[in-house]
């Protein structure tokens, strides 16, 4: 019963009718269910993809549920009149009745989470052994925190994609591309393993960062609490053990050669595969440079101007070109809080003139 009161609490503080009593309460059901509380989080993302078209809408809950029917129909119901029933409580029907493109949408989304959960809770039954993988993805300027199934958190950076699978009982293993400020569960007999493509993460509970974006020159894992321990993928792997306020830096070999090589690169055994350094903190507010995009902050530690337009890419959703190359060996450092793209650029210009014209989402940057 409790999982239905969610689902209607849900329901409700979606389409604005939640009073705050019931806002509390919904916190505190999610809190004793993982599972749900993962679900919940889906919502959000749900939504923003989600049609504004009433047509649209109506179309793929439509197919969604035929496809149920089809793979389950013991689970359906067909009245006199023809009509299937879904296996949701009445006052969730009720509720995915109301008028509005609005309610109908943020119904549709609600509906397929709801479905979904019910849909892996009955596959696992049947096949215990399936594995069980699900994906979460933003966008450029698009951020998103989601709970995994064993009440882990993980906040997603831009342009960043999250990919796990949960369905063997003795570990917790997730594939990131991009970056991702992890704080998971303890849990001494399951240890949580992050694979990127360079490096793997092993932990049992701690909070860091991983970023390791494909295009980025190097990657990163910085610890915040707890330890960790890092295994560089290669012919011979190696294993380096992360302490507190510590971080690897290994170098993206992807992001400094070009895609297509005619030539094969020799080997180099003296060049320096990673270092170890201390993450960067700010004296006066202790912000974390590695994890201050999860406090919605940008920041710059005398970098290039090419690798923070990278950054800034991904921050702001737009293209930026440099018709002057001296431009990009430009360096800067700063912190910039809910500035627009224009005012990032005009902070920067104090330093190092340059010139620059917006375009809708393209960015020109001259001297």
């Amino acid at each position: 019963m409790s999982q239905d009161r969610t689902w209607i609490l849900l329901g409700r503080k979606i389409s604005g009718e939640a009073t705050l009593d019931e806002l509390r309460e919904l916190e505190m059901l999610l809190k004793e269910d993982a599972q749900l509380s993962y679900q919940a989080s889906l919502i959000k993302e749900l939504e923003l993809h989600t049609p504004d078209d009433t047509g649209e809408t109506e179309t793929a809950l439509e197919k969604h549920m035929q496809r149920m029917q089809e793979l389950y129909p013991e689970d359906f119901q067909v009245t006199a009149t023809g009509q299937t029933t879904l296996p949701v409580m009445p006052e969730n029907r009720s509720w995915l009745r109301r008028n509005g493109i609005r309610v109908l949408a943020v119904a549709a989304s609600l509906m397929i989470v709801v479905m979904g959960g019910w849909w892996s809770l009955r596959d696992h039954k049947k096949t215990e052994n399936k594995e069980l993988v699900s994906e979460i993805s933003t966008r450029h300027g698009s951020r998103t925190t989601v709970t995994l199934p064993d009440g882990s958190v993980v906040f997603l950076n831009v342009s960043s994609k999250l990919t796990y699978d949960y369905g063997k009982e003795d570990s917790r293993q997730v594939v990131l591309e991009g970056e991702a400020f992890f704080d998971v569960f303890k849990d001494e007999q399951r240890p949580f393993i992050i694979h990127t493509k360079k490096m793997d993460i092993t932990v049992l509970g701690t909070t860091f960062n991983v970023r390791a974006y494909e295009e980025d020159k190097t990657v990163e894992t910085s610890l915040i609490q707890g330890k960790v321990e890092v295994t560089i993928k290669g012919e011979v792997p190696e294993k380096v053990i992360l302490s507190p306020n510590q971080k690897i830096v290994l170098f993206n070999e992807e992001a400094q050669q070009p895609k297509i090589v005619s030539v094969p690169v020799p080997a180099n055994p003296d060049r320096e595969v990673y270092r170890l350094e201390e993450v960067t903190m700010n004296p006066h507010d202790s912000l974390v440079a590695e994890t201050a995009w999860k406090e919605n902050c940008l920041v710059f530690n005398n970098e290039r101007f090419a690798d923070i337009a990278l950054k800034m890419e991904r921050w702001y959703d737009v293209q930026i070109i440099f018709e002057d190359t001296q431009v990009e060996d430009y360096r800067f450092t700063g912190t910039f809080i809910n500035e627009t793209v224009a005012q990032t650029l005009e902070a920067l210009r104090f330093t190092s003139p340059f010139q620059y014209r917006i375009d809708k989402k393209k960015i020109i940057i001259k001297r």
